[in-house]
């Protein structure tokens, strides 16, 4: 019996070292992410591939992190908005814009703006994502940072052209946005 639980124990400590280090990983990620100098770097070491798996991780920490970093890249260039587009993690973000925390919801809302930002394209691929229901749900929620960012993100959407800006009409957005 002792012997079974030092194994387990054994065990247990390899998958807190697992969790440790993705946590550790992710956070780095997104800390050097918020610094121009670094996205070059970032970008070359495969960056994009190694943060779509942990959207979905076990960890809600780790998911919310992991977002962060992506919309920090997102933000900073077309490339890398088009390369987030093309990872396909935009559909993975609306699916769980749906079912997370207001920290995620605001994160997610985040990324899907610094994507939409940058070109009528761009935002059409975040509109094709079908993530305006989603962004309309957040327009409901009673944390006003999560209002917020949804906010920006379907003003990001609707600027670029009359489709578009007719798209977060039709939606339903323009009621939950005049006070």
């Amino acid at each position: 019996k002792t012997k079974r639980r030092k194994m387990s124990r054994a065990v247990l400590q390899v998958f807190e070292k697992y969790q440790a280090a993705r946590t550790a990983f992710v956070q780095t990620v997104a800390e050097l992410a918020h610094r121009p100098q670094n996205i070059e770097a970032l970008q070359n070491a495969g960056v994009m591939s190694l943060l779509r798996p942990l959207l979905l991780d076990t960890v809600a920490s780790i998911q919310q992190s992991a977002a962060l970093a992506l919309g920090r890249l997102a933000n900073y260039s077309e490339e890398l908005a088009e390369a987030v587009v093309m990872n396909e993690v935009l559909p993975q973000l609306v699916y769980s814009l749906e079912k997370q925390n207001r920290f995620y919801k605001k994160t997610a809302a985040f990324v899907l703006k610094a994507v939409a930002k940058h070109s009528p394209q761009l935002a059409k691929a975040v509109v094709d994502a079908k993530s305006l229901d989603a962004l309309v749900g957040c327009l409901r929620e009673f944390e006003p940072s999560v209002k917020e960012a949804a906010c920006w993100a379907l003003g990001y959407i609707a600027r670029h052209t009359a489709p578009l800006a007719q798209a977060v009409v039709d939606a339903g957005a323009v009621p939950l946005l005049v006070l």
